[in-house]
């Protein structure tokens, strides 16, 4: 019993800090001194990148990658990293607690992804969690009297959940899903910081400074405590309660970002989005207790 407070504890702390990114970032993008989004994600994969190496190095992790396994990470990390990238941009377009609820989606696109790809029976839980998961979409994107909601936005954190099912689907038959859950990610960041930087000197005007102490906290929040934390405290998390609980107690990061869209950024909660959000997570409770398969990497989306 002990145990397994330990592990809902270490699992609340792990979703409630990443479901803080839209209290962190949404200030650097809209304060009186803003940063692109490619140079905000730059920072927050260095600090979560330096907060994961402290951990490694304290536990004496080999960190040594032969090629394949190089390879590997790389082609995650750009998966992730458009996960990261159009999460981000999807604030713009509509309120971050909604938005959050739509990436958390990623499992109907990972069941999807395997009934295309791999030739999975559909099961009647399968359908369920697919209407389910369609009438919330529908309920959060077509219905909002307030206006604060775009379709743009909705398509944009849908690709986002996309994204990162594809992350998951391809890790799951990589040789790194062998390698220690923290190593895997602290790679897969540090990998993503690179080709960030690479795309801030591509597509704008580099890696941006930072300009003032307000932006260092929030950019130094977002990468120790919604990414370093968040992915630390979820692997003993995993170990204390299991995959499946886990997972579950995974909705605490939509309704973290939700609590701070409302009381942080005074956006509106409509019935429509009550709704849309209980379907969204009904439908991914569907999939994760019937039919719940055990994944490599510990990292948080």
């Amino acid at each position: 019993m002990n145990n397994a407070v330990k592990g809902f504890c270490n699992r609340w702390v792990s979703a409630t800090s990443f479901g803080l990114i839209p209290l962190f970032s949404i200030p650097v993008m809209t304060g009186a001194v803003t940063m692109q989004t490619p140079s905000i994600l730059v920072y927050r994969f260095a600090f979560g990148c330096l907060g994961i190496l402290a951990v490694l190095l304290w536990k004496r992790t080999d960190l040594r990658l032969d090629r394949k396994e190089a390879l590997e990470i790389a082609l995650l990390a750009l998966l992730y990293d458009v996960e990261a990238l159009l999460m981000i941009l999807g604030y713009k377009y509509m309120p971050s607690g909604p938005a959050t609820t739509l990436v958390f989606s990623y499992p109907i696109w990972t069941e999807i992804l395997m009934l295309v790809f791999f030739h999975e029976r559909f099961s009647w839980t399968t359908i369920l969690a697919m209407t389910l998961a369609f009438a919330g979409v529908a309920c959060m994107s077509g219905f909002d009297p307030s206006g604060q909601t775009k379709f743009i936005g909705v398509v944009i954190e849908l690709m986002a959940g996309l994204a990162y099912s594809f992350y998951m689907v391809c890790m799951s038959r990589m040789k790194v899903r062998n390698m220690s859950s923290l190593k895997l990610t602290f790679y897969v960041f540090l990998f993503g910081l690179v080709f960030f930087v690479l795309f801030a000197g591509l597509f704008t005007e580099g890696v941006e400074p930072i300009r003032n102490s307000e932006m260092l906290f929030n950019l130094l929040m977002l990468g120790i405590v919604c990414t370093a934390l968040s992915n630390v405290m979820l692997i003993p998390a995993v170990k204390q309660i299991g995959a499946t609980l886990t997972a579950i107690l995974g909705a605490f990061e939509p309704l973290t970002a939700m609590i701070v869209s409302l009381l942080v950024f005074g956006d509106h909660l409509t019935p429509t989005i009550i709704i849309g959000f209980l379907l969204i997570i009904g439908a991914v409770m569907v999939l994760i207790t019937t039919k719940m398969r055990p994944q490599t990497s510990a990292s948080n989306c």
